[in-house]
């Protein structure tokens, strides 16, 4: 009996024990299968993200390989102006390592049409110098009636007029309105006389609307004038005039009214008279400063012709009065114009906006070629090869008139603004060291250089710009260069501004 009973438990237990894993086995098979699942996740997960993470670091490697190839490492500002003062050998070799690197360094896309990304500037006119003012009613509709609107205010900007002095070559002369040298040649292979420009002449030219020389006016002297005029060939004529007028020297003067133009122009002066007081009083202060009642006395000889003005005139002198203190211009034998101590009013620019001379990578080209599109894309200035991080100094006294970026064209660039007819731009800068508004003086640090923008390589872009036109800033004759007067001169001039201070004393 009591082995039955134990036989049937025996029997139930082990049938209880099998329907029991029956019923736990597939409960546990689903719980492992999605662990399974959560592993596989997990592990695909962690493929993906190391993958992404040497994707980052791949690119990252190559960018700054890139960068290493491209951009020369910029020095610290300390060690790269110890370097320029001192000059080691050492550091001759690396800075020679550097250039082979970017020998033909450049861009082209310097015209700062690009919008600018960054912009600090102040608004400078040209004609806040010389406080310009409309023309005349009269003369305006007389204007009206030769030109219509568009090509009228094209001509009255590119008309331009510059009293020789000493060492003036006609190349000089028209390079004011940024005509280059052939134009000179061909004039004088014509006209050889014109290589014989002496001081105290006067040249009045228009540029027509390709900005070439359509005509051009030389005062000879007070009985002859000659003109010379383009015709459709492209060769030039010459007319002689013989004078039968008379010239008078007089003293004008006056006081300022509404402005100093119209001032000047109620005691019979015309515009080329007026600009030629400008320019020669520029330097000594800005003419914006004159206040109503300011007094002025002008020392001008004057053509007349049966007792009318003819127009042409020379300045000779003027003596300007304002809040007490006395300013004098007065002309010198070789042109130019001096205060009454027979020092220059002209600020003298240096050649080269650095330290030290530098190669030229790509030099002042106005018909220059893009080597992949083949198109003229003018290089209005001159690139000098230079590591990034060198000084790059202001050429003459100045005001920065704008400090900007763009990405996609000039880089970090800056403006100058030197009196009213010139201008500097330097491009592609890895830093402005000055503000918008700020004055600066001759040889002052102004920024330096860099491989901002579109650039193939690190180099300064620098132009000079004459009456906002780009000139060759290696072979134009700078302002205040060569000014100075012998001693056998300096004493003749001294008497003579005896002479005319006694003239224009108020």
């Amino acid at each position: 009996m009591y082995n039955e009973s134990f036989r049937f438990f025996s029997v139930s237990r082990r049938t209880n024990s099998v329907s029991f894993f029956r019923i736990i086995n597939p409960v546990t098979q689903h719980v492992k299968l999605a662990r399974d699942r959560r592993r596989r996740k997990s592990r695909i997960k962690a493929l993906i993200f190391f993958c992404a993470i040497v994707c980052i670091v791949a690119g990252g490697i190559l960018s700054l390989k890139d960068t290493v190839e491209h951009k020369p490492e910029q020095a610290p500002e300390e060690t790269v102006y110890q370097t320029l003062q001192n000059e080691p050998e050492s550091n001759k070799e690396g800075e020679a390592a550097a250039g082979k690197e970017n020998i033909d360094a450049t861009s082209y896309d310097d015209e700062l049409s690009d919008k600018d990304d960054e912009v600090d500037e102040i608004k400078i006119n040209p004609n806040d110098f010389d406080l310009s003012e409309p023309l005349p009613a009269e003369a305006q509709s007389a204007i009206d009636g030769l030109l219509d609107a568009v090509d009228q205010a094209k001509r009255i900007t590119d008309q331009f007029n510059h009293s020789v002095v000493r060492g003036d070559t006609l190349k000089d002369v028209l390079e004011l309105s940024g005509l280059e040298d052939d134009t000179s040649k061909k004039l004088i292979a014509s006209y050889p006389e014109l290589k014989n420009l002496k001081p105290g002449q006067q040249l009045y030219w228009i540029l027509d609307n390709e900005n070439d020389l359509e005509y051009m006016n030389w005062l000879v002297s007070e009985k002859e004038e000659r003109v010379y005029e383009r015709k459709e060939d492209g060769k030039f004529v010459r007319q002689i005039i013989e004078k039968k007028s008379i010239w008078k020297k007089e003293v004008l003067r006056g006081s300022v009214s509404t402005s100093f133009r119209a001032s000047l122009r109620s005691q019979g002066l015309d515009g080329r008279q007026i600009n030629q007081l400008i320019t020669a009083l520029q330097w000594q202060f800005s003419m914006n400063k004159l206040k109503k009642g300011d007094d002025f006395a002008i020392l001008i000889s004057r053509e007349y012709l049966e007792n009318k003005l003819t127009g042409q005139g020379n300045v000779e002198a003027i003596h300007i009065k304002s809040q007490g203190k006395s300013y004098y211009a007065i002309q010198a034998e070789n042109g130019r114009y001096y205060n009454r101590q027979g020092e220059t009013l002209g600020k003298g620019f240096a050649r080269y906006p650095i330290q030290r001379q530098a190669r030229v990578s790509s030099p002042f080209n106005l018909k220059r070629r893009h080597p992949v599109t083949k198109r003229v894309r003018p290089h209005m200035g001159v690139d000098f090869a230079l590591p990034t991080g060198t000084p790059v100094i202001a050429p003459a006294d100045a005001v920065v008139e704008k400090v900007a970026y763009q990405a996609g064209g000039a880089g970090r660039y800056i403006i100058l603004r030197h009196g009213r007819e010139y201008q500097t731009v330097y491009m592609h800068l890895s830093r402005p060291l000055v503000r918008a508004g700020q004055s600066v003086k001759r040889g002052e640090r102004i920024a330096l250089s860099g491989n901002t923008g579109i650039s193939t390589g690190a180099h300064l872009h620098y132009e000079f710009h004459i009456n906002g036109r780009p000139v060759n800033p290696l072979t134009v004759k700078l302002p205040g260069g060569n000014s100075g007067m012998q001693d056998s001169e300096r004493r003749v001039f001294l008497a003579r501004a005896k002479s005319v201070e006694r003239q224009l004393k108020f």
